[in-house]
């Protein structure tokens, strides 16, 4: 029996392929008649969508109660997605009901969008999406249900960082996330526990399908994140760093592209704050780590705890 229901959610930045996340529940292509009830006028974008069957009367409590678990399992996913690939995200959720052998729009629910960055909307997708995505899904809707708040406050401050327009607020909030997974009392603190979990010469960014390399590594700017954080924090004013406008340069030292020659260094710290907090998460929940404040090292828990 073919489902009654389709939630969809388009995905314009998507540089990825199709991909299953869970039964039923995945990544594809849409076909023309959905690009129509997107309003994406074109066949051939990428959508997320999840089928389901809710075989209950509409003025039944359990029909709300499954409609609302649907669109939440579909806002986890979009957390797993973010998480792997931020590549932003509109906001738009559209229900649409079988009838006969089409979809028929029934209802549409707007949250707020999630904004790339310039680099989320070039760089590719890591090559280990298709196989870590549904484990890290898991891991998400895992967190909500019991709920675990250490892991459920930093996805909270990503998607309310990636919402933000302002470069810095996004810088404040994705840093916060990164001090909450860390349990971080101090610069030094920070660092070397970001250090343990990502490893000191991880590159934070990934290159984009020309190949061209972000030089950031976890070491370089693990400090200043926390430095420029605190300054926004208490008001202070920035140190000369952050603005200075060497660009946003790769591993030889040369601009990614023309348009990123001069950036200044706050600007190329949102790129790295957002990428990092999402190489933190995905980490942290693919692994079930947490920072365990009593014996000062990460480690592996298999019922993660509040």
């Amino acid at each position: 029996m073919q489902p009654s229901f389709l939630l969809l959610s388009p995905l314009p930045n998507w540089r990825g392929a199709s991909a299953e996340l869970a039964p039923h529940l995945g990544i594809r292509q849409l076909t023309r008649s959905e690009a129509g009830l997107v309003g994406s006028g074109e066949n051939g974008g990428y959508c997320l969508y999840y089928e389901f069957d809710n075989p209950y009367p509409k003025d039944l409590a359990r029909y709300r109660k499954l409609l609302q678990a649907a669109f939440r399992l579909l806002l986890h996913a979009v957390y797993a997605i973010q998480v792997m690939a931020p590549c932003g995200w509109p906001g738009v959720f559209l229900l649409c009901r079988r009838q006969g052998e089409q979809w028929m729009c029934e209802a549409t629910e707007r949250r707020q969008p999630f904004l790339p960055t310039d680099w989320g909307q070039r760089c590719i997708v890591p090559a280990t999406f298709a196989a870590d995505a549904p484990a890290l899904l898991e891991r998400i809707v895992e967190a909500f249900l019991k709920p675990v708040q250490r892991l459920q406050i930093p996805i909270w401050l990503l998607e309310q960082g990636m919402a933000a327009p302002d470069q810095h607020i996004r810088i404040l909030l994705c840093a916060t996330g990164l001090d909450s997974l860390t349990k971080a009392s101090g610069q030094t603190v920070f660092r070397e526990r970001l250090c343990n979990l990502l490893g000191a010469d991880t590159l934070i960014l990934p290159p984009d399908a020309a190949g061209k390399q972000p030089r950031y590594r976890v070491t370089d700017v693990a400090c200043h994140l926390y430095e420029l954080r605190n300054e926004m924090a208490h008001g202070l004013p920035f140190q000369a760093i952050y603005h200075k406008k060497d660009g946003f340069l790769d591993v030889d030292g040369a601009p990614l592209a023309p348009e990123f020659a001069r950036h200044r260094y706050d600007k190329v710290l949102e790129e790295c704050a957002v990428f990092l907090l999402c190489r933190a998460l995905r980490e942290v929940l693919l692994s079930r780590l947490i920072f365990d404040i009593h014996m000062l090292e990460w480690r592996a828990t298999l019922i993660p705890t509040p």
